[in-house]
């Protein structure tokens, strides 16, 4: 399962989304700014940079290509 959490407007995030559409990686989509819980635990790790990709062996802040690409 992949999840992103991104926020509106967020450059990272939309190429983020696009590069999973282009590989075919199906993912789920939260919004940030509507997800307080969310937002709290990504800070108390230290992750600030939206998007964050959350993966169920893996977490990362910002476009990362070289993790996505490992997603296939």
């Amino acid at each position: 399962m992949v999840t992103v959490y991104g926020k509106p407007a967020c450059t990272g995030c939309r190429a983020t989304k696009r590069m999973l559409d282009k590989l075919g990686v199906v993912y789920e989509e939260v919004d940030l700014t509507q997800d307080e819980a969310a937002l709290a635990r990504f800070q108390e790790k230290g992750l600030v940079t939206a998007p964050i990709v959350e993966t169920d062996t893996d977490t990362w802040s910002g476009f990362r290509y070289d993790k996505l690409k490992e997603l296939v």
